[in-house]
């Protein structure tokens, strides 16, 4: 394992998380025993403007019913969820931290999804899958923890079928200057891995995947209206809202650009 692997899951790893999620279900009249996927959004939404972010790249990303999805970097399993119980997908589900991967699995579970969904702990840059197992490959807000783009890409490629497709929304480095930390996926530079919108489009080229869009995200995000309450600070910590804050900063600076960029394999 590499230092900042190390590093990521040392970041996101907590030993309490189930117990938070649990206590925090619990004060808004959920039982944490039987929550719907629904009831889990505030808290299993781990990037910006939450569930209407995932909507957003869904509608993008054209996943439909009865396709094999890879949710690469799956955190809690928000994502994998959404695409399991409204799209009508078979996702597989990979993360680097433990803990995420059987928080994820125990959610997963009491939410009736666990015939949908099977979740491994795995790296992105060595995908545990055979060659064209994916009809999709979707991947949000997770790059900005993993440096080798270029592996990453092949990876995805290697595992999508033709003609499958490969949605990531990420935020990258924009033209205003570093960010600001901390932010959300790291508490300093040391794990955080921040790469152009240029760098990301040339590493999904060279993999040989056709650029199909390429777009502000946030901005689109922001059409949609004002996203329901999110209360990340439960997964992420009490300082997320200063996290947070940094990146608003960020992107209003452009130190910092939301971007979803899809790409096909011909």
């Amino acid at each position: 394992m590499t230092t900042v692997e190390a590093l990521v899951q040392g970041y996101y790893g907590r030993s309490d998380l189930l117990q938070r999620i649990e206590a925090a279900l619990r004060k808004v009249g959920v039982d944490p025993q039987k929550p719907g996927f629904r009831d889990l959004h505030p808290f299993d939404q781990l990037h910006g403007l939450g569930i209407l972010a995932t909507e957003e790249h869904a509608a993008r990303a054209g996943v439909r019913a009865g396709m094999q999805v890879l949710d690469l970097g799956s955190g809690l399993g928000g994502s994998s969820r959404y695409l399991a119980a409204v799209c009508g997908c078979r996702v597989s589900a990979i993360d680097l931290t433990p803990e995420f991967v059987e928080i994820a699995r125990i959610l997963t579970a009491r939410c009736g999804l666990a015939d949908s969904i099977d979740y491994r702990q795995a790296s992105a840059l060595a995908l545990p899958f055979g060659d064209a197992s994916f009809d999709h490959v979707w991947c949000h807000n997770v790059t900005m923890n993993i440096a080798d783009r270029v592996t990453l890409a092949r990876e995805v490629a290697r595992v999508l079928r033709r003609p499958g497709r490969f949605s990531c929304v990420e935020t990258a480095q924009g033209p205003g200057g570093p960010p600001i930390f901390p932010l959300p996926w790291a508490s300093d530079p040391s794990a955080s891995s921040l790469a152009t919108p240029e760098v990301m489009r040339a590493a999904v080229e060279q993999a040989g995947l056709r650029i199909v869009e390429q777009i502000n995200f946030a901005a689109e995000v922001a059409k949609r209206g004002e996203p329901p309450h999110q209360a990340n600070d439960v997964v992420m910590g009490d300082d997320f809202e200063q996290r947070r804050a940094n990146v608003t900063t960020g992107l209003r600076e452009l130190r910092l650009v939301d971007q979803l960029i899809a790409a096909e394999k011909p």
